[in-house]
């Protein structure tokens, strides 16, 4: 017997009053509980590690660029979400009173769904964007962000049950599914939905797109890594949903609930890091035998691939010898070489 699992054991025995049945139920209370929060103190390292490890990225990628709805909602994802997994893990692993956890409970799903919202809001801006910034997608990614934000505030409030203290009168603060009720499930079920459809308009497009004969680099990123985010994160959803409505322990319904979270976080800046990474190399227009071509290039044309940077205060003065207007306007340098001759800077 470890030596967790004895001392356990004995505390066990000491207020079971020598019912055997009874020492072995608190018994494994006591050790569901002592998984839980090594568990949570674990997956809580993971965010810290990844966050850590992709300080240089993040630096480059997300603090140097413009601001934008992405950038906030990384940030978002990124810092808040820390900060919600750190106040989470006070709570499971504190001493609170019956009375003190009975409004601080609430805070374990009030706070962790908006880092879930972040996550979703994220990718649903990049389908948007990858299917052509159609009228249509931007409403449903819209609808479907707000019909899971409500549902997730509704689960928040309504649908928690504080988990009272096993033994004595303090213990973890702790939530789970109200006895015979099967509503935090859906916190649960909720993105693995949006996430599939999701995937299923990227996947879709992309097909589209090789059957056009149309290569990029940028699509194979955004589709392996968003297949690989939707596997990922529904897969552990649908393992914490299983819990929540299989088991009847509330502990062991928790089990994986900090495992989603944090694997939704870490994947989608991941996404978001990767995404930019591979943007920045290829940002640039592509020039076709007939037209020109931003982002994606033909199997078959010939092209020649020209970086385009945005450079304020250059570009074409206004001709206006009065006006100081200047407007933004792009460097374009060509180096072409010809048979027979040096190299010609155009």
């Amino acid at each position: 017997m470890s030596g967790i699992a004895a001392v356990n054991l004995a505390a066990a025995s000491t207020v079971s009053g020598g019912d055997p049945q009874v020492e072995q139920l608190i018994a494994t209370g006591l050790q569901l509980t002592h998984i839980l929060q090594v568990y949570t103190s674990s997956m809580m390292a993971v965010s810290v590690w990844d966050w850590i490890a992709c300080a240089k990225m993040e630096w480059t990628r997300v603090w140097k660029r413009e601001w934008s709805l992405v950038k906030c909602l990384y940030i978002w994802t990124r810092y808040y979400g820390m900060a919600c997994f750190a106040i989470n893990l006070w709570l499971f692993n504190g001493e609170f009173t019956v009375e003190k956890c009975k409004s601080l409970h609430y805070l374990i799903a009030a706070t962790c769904m908006w880092v879930t919202v972040g996550s979703e809001a994220i990718l649903a801006i990049r389908t948007y964007a990858f299917l052509g910034k159609k009228p249509w997608v931007g409403v449903l990614m819209v609808a479907m962000l707000l019909g899971e934000t409500a549902f997730l505030l509704y689960v928040a409030i309504a649908g928690v049950y504080q988990i009272p203290p096993l033994v004595g009168k303090a213990g973890p603060c702790t939530a789970s599914d109200k006895p015979g009720k099967h509503i935090v499930s859906g916190f649960w079920i909720a993105p693995v939905i949006f996430d599939l459809i999701c995937t299923g308009l990227t996947v879709s497009k992309a097909i589209s797109l090789r059957g056009a004969g149309v290569h990029s680099g940028l699509v194979t990123v955004f589709v392996r890594e968003g297949i690989f985010y939707f596997i990922a994160i529904s897969g552990v959803n649908v393992l914490n949903a299983a819990f929540m409505i299989q088991s009847a322990d509330p502990k062991l319904q928790n089990l994986n609930s900090f495992l989603a979270l944090i694997l939704s976080q870490v994947l989608c800046c991941r996404l978001v890091l990767n995404l930019r990474s591979r943007g920045h190399e290829k940002m640039g227009a592509t020039i076709t035998d007939s037209h020109p071509s931003f982002g994606y290039a033909s199997r078959n044309a010939q092209n020649f691939s020209i970086p385009l940077k945005k450079y304020q205060g250059t570009g074409y003065r206004n001709q206006d010898a009065n006006s100081d207007e200047v407007y933004d306007g792009v460097k374009v340098q060509i180096n072409v070489e010809t048979a027979g001759e040096g190299s010609q800077k155009v």
